[in-house]
C-alpha cells in the first residue's frame, strides 16, 4: 500500500487503514503490484474523481469517493474483501471494517498511493496523492479472462 513498485519502501500494515487481514489464499496469476502501479502512475491516467487536499474533510471525502468507485468497479467482493500490497508478496486479502479509511495508509506530502485490486485481478481502484489533490483512479486489466 505504498507507492514503490520495487518493494524497497516499507509497506504499511493493513490495520493502519482499518483493514482486517483475511487468511484466505490469493488466486494465482494475478497482475503484479509493479503492473498495477504502472496502470495507476502514467501520463495517460485520468482520475475518476478528485478532492482538493486543502478542502475541509478532504480525507473523509477521498475515502468516501474511493469506496463509491471501488464498489462500482466491483473491486470489493460480496464479503467486503479485496487485495492490497503485502509486506512479503505482491498481494494479500483484506476485508473492510467499520473503521476502514484507506487515506490513513497514505504518507502526507509524499505522493503516495494505496492500490486495491479485485480478488480476481481484473480491476483496481487506487487512492493517490497528486500535487494538491487526492485522485481516485480505476483501471480494468483488459487481458484478464472473465
Amino acid at each position: 500500500m505504498t507507492d514503490e513498485p520495487s518493494g524497497s519502501a516499507p509497506v504499511p500494515q493493513p490495520a493502519k487503514a482499518g483493514l482486517e487481514s483475511v487468511p484466505q489464499g490469493v488466486a494465482e496469476g494475478l497482475p503484479s503490484y509493479a503492473r498495477a502501479f504502472k496502470a495507476v502512475v502514467n501520463v495517460e491516467v485520468a482520475p475518476q474523481a478528485t478532492v482538493a487536499r486543502s478542502a475541509p474533510g478532504a480525507t473523509a471525502e477521498a475515502d468516501r469517493l474511493w469506496l463509491e468507485h471501488a464498489r462500482a468497479a466491483a473491486v470489493i467482493d460480496d464479503e467486503d474483501c479485496f487485495l492490497v500490497r503485502g509486506a512479503d508478496r505482491d498481494w494479500v486479502r483484506v476485508r473492510r471494517t467499520p473503521h476502514t479509511a484507506l487515506s490513513a495508509a497514505l504518507v502526507p506530502g509524499a505522493g503516495s498511493m494505496a492500490i486495491a485490486m479485485s480478488p480476481d485481478g481484473r480491476r483496481l481502484c487506487a487512492l493517490t496523492e497528486e500535487d494538491d489533490d487526492y485522485w481516485i483512479v480505476v483501471h480494468h486489466f483488459e487481458d484478464r479472462p472473465v
